[in-house]
């Protein structure tokens, strides 16, 4: 009996450690990570991140109907210089990174007066659009951009820089009634005018609000001309306008029947018949001083026969 006492106690020791070893080995394993750790990530030695220099977005691809200045023709542009306020320069087509754009340089702003003048351009519509299209034109579209001509920007830090800076303006037109229609002020954002020589390109909507009441253009109009404008530069800058678009009520551009059509001039069979014209006119006159002449000579000669009776 004391024999099975002894056992009986060895066994429950026996079973009290193994069930001491079995919730230790529980804790332990319930307080292992399940996932390695990153203390390897954290241990290693950082490194500051390299940074490239910006660089210019890509061009935006144009609307079909777009005027994209690809042939290189503008001669329905012209500068605007009609106050002193107006800047004033020279146009031309410049192709950059394989686009290209109408490009004002401006000739008449100098580092002393940044920012005092307006650059002013105008685009003879009518000879982009015939006068039926003209009369759709709900709202405009077109891409525009600066380059800098000069180191006269002065960043918050007082460091000199060779960039375009703020790219905004505004725009306008004559319409139907014969008044001034201005278009809403556009001011570039998210775009890179401080950073680069030569900023992106911003892209600006000009619309006709009041096209329902008839603010807007009228097939009968003899001149539609439509002024873009850049202010506010904040150095000597040249400016790039590109993608000039036209669209309709509904959003649809439209196309650009009137561009490259040959100017309204008289016909070669009109200027056959008025040639015609004065032909018989001079033959006509000619005849009349003929006769003229014959009645002179035969009063003449009745006289000096009178005379000799």
């Amino acid at each position: 009996m004391k024999k099975n006492l002894i056992l009986l106690s060895l066994l429950t020791a026996m079973f009290s450690m193994t069930a001491c070893n079995s919730a230790s080995d529980s804790k332990a394993e319930s307080a292992a990570p399940t996932e390695p750790t990153t203390l390897e990530a954290v241990t290693e030695p950082t490194t500051e991140e390299v940074t490239e220099p910006p660089t210019n977005a890509p061009f935006a691809e144009p609307d079909v109907n777009a005027v994209t200045f690809d042939d290189g023709n503008y001669d329905f542009v012209s500068i605007v210089c009609d106050d002193s306020g107006s800047a004033d320069g020279t146009l031309s087509v410049e192709v950059v990174d394989g686009n290209s754009m109408l490009r004002y340089h401006d000739t008449k702003s100098s580092a002393d007066d940044v920012g005092a003048l307006v650059q002013k351009v105008t685009f003879n519509v009518k000879k982009l659009l015939t006068p039926e299209q003209c009369a759709q034109v709900h709202s405009i579209s077109f891409d525009i951009g600066g380059t800098a001509e000069a180191e006269a920007f002065v960043g918050d830090d007082g460091a000199v820089l060779a960039v375009p800076g703020w790219v905004g303006g505004g725009g306008g037109t004559v319409t139907m009634d014969d008044k001034w229609y201005g278009f809403a002020d556009f001011a570039a954002t998210d775009i890179n005018e401080y950073a680069l020589e030569r900023s992106d390109m911003y892209h600006v909507t000009f619309k006709f609000l009041l096209a329902s009441g008839g603010k807007k253009w009228d097939a009968a109009q003899e001149e539609i001309n439509l002024q873009i404008m850049r202010w506010g530069l904040q150095n000597v800058s040249d400016t790039y306008i590109d993608n000039l678009t036209f669209y309709d009520a509904d959003g649809n551009s439209i196309p650009l029947d009137a561009y490259g059509a040959e100017p309204e001039e008289t016909t070669e069979e009109n200027t056959d018949e008025t040639a015609a014209e004065e032909n018989t006119e001079e033959t006509a006159a000619e005849e009349t001083d003929a006769s003229d002449a014959v009645e002179e000579t035969e009063e003449t000669s009745e006289s000096a026969q009178e005379s000799a009776e």
